[in-house]
């Protein structure tokens, strides 16, 4: 009985085990794509939903796996591992998918390729799979399926030029503008891949069948130009003009001539063309002949340009016509002389009036009669109505008397004195400015920044951030064009295909900023448009070996040139994931201005736990805040607001209190221009109702708020009533504070230097006539001297050759130069007067005593001046970073001196006043 179960149990495995045999005859058959018939797919798909049938598809997949590991090329373990990912996940494997239809592809199964993809497309419309089967029914001669299958793709890949092209074509019959629609697209998208040849194929049936839409037209126009086509831009231009020639549209014949001679002005042919059309035009005109010839548009030898503008200047000259005199306004032309050689013109106040034409050509201004200063003539009340009431359209009126675009200045020019009063004018041009950011047909040209200009059409917010991109030179101003189109995804989508392209070739630039900008960019693009197709040309490891091999300087170089926000983040991240010093970078960029990146750099550092590192940064950026300013105010204000609160943190706040208004006087020279950071300290300190100083001050013991409103009252661009009103909050809060002992920043600061103009320098009485004795002998000897050789030098004839000449005449230079040094030294000097010197602490003019907390030594030294300073006496100037650390110190202080990676503690023993020995100061 056993045995029988066993063998039941055994006969009942082999029964369910339906892969073993396809795997089987796939080897002893040899099967490959192209051997393998389309049945055999069918019986793949049953033996799945077997499986799937009695919950055995995981049992499956791990059989169909260890085979696929053993045998890499099975096409039956490939096929049924891609339905089965399909069925873990709608997009499934995308390598299989696409390593079973190339391997189907190459041997031209379409057949078995029309299977593969309609099993795929079960679970949603795979962009590969409908392009592949698009091909595949393609080459089996299936247009109505086709038709189907392109229809899909043309609507989930509209930026597919083939697709576009294909499903254009394909509905041409049935449905004529929607084919033009794709059609256009294709052509659109062909032109900014540079793909012309097959742009041109297509481009007879849209002058065919769509010539009317010219601004379709235009736009191609642009973005050739854009690629320096011009040639074939011109080839293109001219089938346009055959369908208006026929119709006897000479308005849009002339527009497309004068634009093939625009951009190919050595053209006979359309100039014969454009006179042939002028003539057509103006058939009824008197004057006709005589304005062509005044023109002289027939002489090949002469501008184009000017002939053209020569001509249609003159030829409003006609009855009914409009024209400007600078002094007379507007006049209406109402009749031409018998013999062609005058008209007569009513103006407002000079009716009929006669002028010769030679005359009026020099002397009036020709308007057409949709021109705003027209409208204005006869429709005076019409046209200040809509000056009041319709802004959009009185802009649209205006820009469009002028050629659709105007200067602002010539705007201003145009309106003051008619509709507007000088001082009325800012008032005014801020609601215009309102108005062009909601009106689709009226901007500002991108190429000129001054320009406003009106469009026929609407241009869509994808050609205006297109056009402001190839406007600019400024790689950071390109990037931050793109960068808006990433945030407005939606609405710039077009413009979004066209950065993709540009970035993803800038990514092969030299340039490593340009490199990393770019693929930075298409990171970002990749979430803003997640259908987009493209490819890095930057791989992963190419990217982790570029970023690793990065010196810390080179990081935070390229930081500061990227000056896009988003951008600057992302080369952080990428710091941060491959760098092996990321966290000496991520220091260092904390420190970058202006404050951008920072706040998530400090995210960063908090998440990371590096909070040595963070106090170090605190303490570095506090004890060098004046070099730090505006990283400094951003620590400030975030500890003191409380934004940063972590037990960590190793920073006291009535310190930083202090450090801020230590900082508020030398803002104003760090500051010489605006007043950002002097707002920002100032609004840490007295921003939310004083409630940060109050705790601080009723907190605080009297000698810190004396030096407090000490250091306030010296900061030159506080008032005297903000002033006041601290003193007042003092006396509050400190009803029983004594003043007397601090009354001036010198006393409240231990920075004796605070006071000291930068252009100053402290000297002693000695040292002072030492240098006005080196003075004074540069001035009455040596230069004495140089002059009586440069005298005798040239008592010996040709200078050109008098080497003697030329060295003296070297020698004066190097003494001028020196001379004006010293006197400009000699002017800033400041005698230092040593009999008022204090030794209550460390200052300038004191002798101190320290102790090395290290080695145990003592040592003495004397601060004074520059000009003073002699290391073998143990004098040292005051601007050193010794005497820095020291000065301010009391008796049994400690200074600490560091100096690179070292750090020397000393201890103050004693301070006295420096005597000089010999000649009195």
């Amino acid at each position: 009985m056993p045995e029988t179960i066993t063998e039941d149990k055994s006969n009942k495995i082999a029964d369910n085990d339906k892969l073993t045999p396809l795997f089987n005859e796939e080897i002893y058959v040899r099967a490959d794509a192209g051997t393998v018939p389309v049945s055999k797919f069918k019986i793949f798909d049953d033996v799945i939903d077997a499986y799937k049938a009695e919950n055995r598809l995981a049992e499956a997949k791990q059989k169909i796996e260890d085979h696929f590991k053993e045998h890499p090329e099975s096409i039956s373990a490939k096929y049924m591992l891609m339905i089965i990912s399909f069925m873990e996940d709608s997009m499934g494997d995308a390598n299989l998918v696409k390593n079973i239809l190339d391997s189907f592809k190459a041997h031209a199964k379409w057949t078995i390729i029309e299977y593969i993809t309609d099993s795929i497309l079960r679970f949603g419309d795979h962009r590969l799979a409908l392009r592949v089967k698009a091909e595949a029914l393609d080459k089996l001669k299936k247009n109505k399926e086709l038709k189907v299958v392109l229809e899909k793709l043309a609507k989930q890949d509209r930026k597919n030029p083939e697709i576009a092209k294909k499903y254009g074509f394909s509905i041409m019959e049935e449905d004529k503008p929607k084919a033009m629609s794709y059609l256009k697209l294709a052509v659109e998208m062909y032109a900014k891949n540079k793909e012309y040849v097959p742009m041109e194929e297509i481009w007879p049936t849209i002058v065919q069948n769509n010539y009317e839409d010219v601004s379709f037209f235009d736009k191609i126009e642009r973005i050739l130009l854009g690629q320096r086509e011009k040639t074939r831009l011109v080839g293109l231009l001219y089938p346009i003009v055959e369908p208006f020639k026929a119709m006897e549209d000479w308005d849009h014949v002339i527009y497309f001539l004068k634009k093939i001679l625009e951009h190919e002005p050595a053209s006979q042919k359309a100039r014969n063309e454009l006179i042939r059309s002028y003539k057509q035009k103006y058939v009824a005109h008197s004057l006709l002949e005589d304005f062509l010839k005044m023109s002289e548009l027939g002489n090949n030898r002469k501008p184009v340009k000017l002939c053209i503008t020569n001509f249609e200047r003159n030829i409003v000259f006609d009855t009914g016509n409009y024209v400007m005199h600078r002094n007379w306004g507007v006049g209406k032309i109402t009749s031409i002389s018998q013999t062609g050689d005058s008209i007569f013109v009513d103006f407002e106040e000079k009716k009929d009036h006669k002028l010769s034409i030679q005359m009026a050509i020099t002397s009036l201004k020709p308007l057409k009669k949709d021109h705003i200063w027209v409208q204005h003539f006869e429709d005076r009340q019409g046209i200040n109505t809509m000056f009041a009431e319709n802004l959009p359209e009185f802009l649209k009126q205006l820009l469009k008397s002028y050629d659709n675009r105007m200067i602002i200045g010539d705007m201003k020019n145009e309106l003051i004195g008619t509709f507007l009063k000088q001082e009325e004018w800012s008032k005014w041009w801020a609601k215009v400015k309102s108005v062009l950011k909601k009106e689709a047909n009226i901007g500002m040209n991108p190429k000129k920044k001054d320009e406003v200009v009106y469009h026929e059409k609407p241009i869509t917010h994808s050609e205006t951030l297109t056009q402001k991109f190839q406007a600019s030179n400024d790689a950071n101003k390109k990037l931050e064009i793109a960068m808006e189109a990433v945030r407005d995804s939606d609405e710039a989508a077009e413009a979004g295909e066209f950065f993709i392209s540009h970035y993803v070739e800038e990514e092969s630039a030299r340039d490593i900023i340009r490199k990393i900008s770019a693929y930075l960019y298409l990171e970002e693009a990749g979430k803003a448009w997640p259908t987009e197709e493209f490819s890095h040309k930057i791989r992963e490891p190419e990217l982790k070996t570029l970023i690793q091999t990065l010196t810390k300087e080179d990081a935070l170089k390229i930081s500061k040139a990227l000056e896009n926000t988003d951008i600057k983040k992302g080369f952080k991240d990428l710091i941060r994931s491959h760098h092996p010093e990321a966290i000496n970078i991520l220091i260092g960029l904390l420190f970058e201005v202006p404050v951008k990146v920072n706040r998530s750099v400090f995210q960063n550092l908090v998440a990371d736990e590096k909070y040595a590192e963070l106090n170090l940064f605190f303490e570095t950026v506090c004890n060098k805040s004046k070099e730090n300013p505006e990283v400094f105010l951003w620590v400030a204000k975030s500890i003191l607001s409380h934004t940063w609160k972590f037990d960590w943190l190793k920073v006291s706040e009535e310190d930083l209190v202090l450090r801020v208004f230590r900082i508020l006087k030398p803002l104003a020279k760090i500051e010489d221009k605006g007043t950002k950071l002097k707002n920002q300290a100032m609004d840490i300190l007295f921003g939310k109702d004083n409630s940060l100083l109050r705790d601080i001050l009723t907190n605080a013991d009297d000698e810190y708020v004396r030096k407090l409103f000490a250091l306030f009252k010296e900061v030159p661009y506080v008032t005297d009533l903000e002033k006041d009103q601290l003193y007042a909050l003092i006396n509050e809060l400190k009803p029983n504070i004594v003043w007397d002992e601090y009354d001036s920043e010198e006393d409240a600061d231990d920075d004796p230097l605070a006071n000291l103009p930068h252009d100053v320098v402290l000297v002693t009485r000695r040292a002072f006539n030492a240098k006005k004795l080196e003075f004074e002998h540069l001035v009455n000897v040596e230069m004495a001297e140089n002059s009586r050789d440069i005298g005798e030098a040239q008592e010996k004839g040709d200078l050109r050759e008098n080497a003697e000449y030329k060295a003296a005449m070297e020698k004066q230079a190097q003494l001028q130069a020196a001379i004006k040094r010293l006197e400009a030294e000699l002017k800033s000097a400041r005698i230092l007067d040593l009999s008022d010197v204090k030794t209550e602490k460390v200052g300038i003019g004191t002798t101190v005593r320290l102790k090395n907390k290290q080695t145990g030594e003592s040592v003495t030294y004397s601060i004074l001046g520059a000009w003073d300073a002699d290391t073998e006496k143990n004098i040292i100037s005051y601007q050193s970073p010794l005497a820095k650390s020291l000065l301010g110190k009391h008796t049994g202080n400690e200074a600490t001196l560091v100096f690179g990676s070292t750090e020397t503690v000393y201890e103050v023993l004693d301070i006295a006043r420096y005597s000089m020995t010999g000649q009195e100061a």
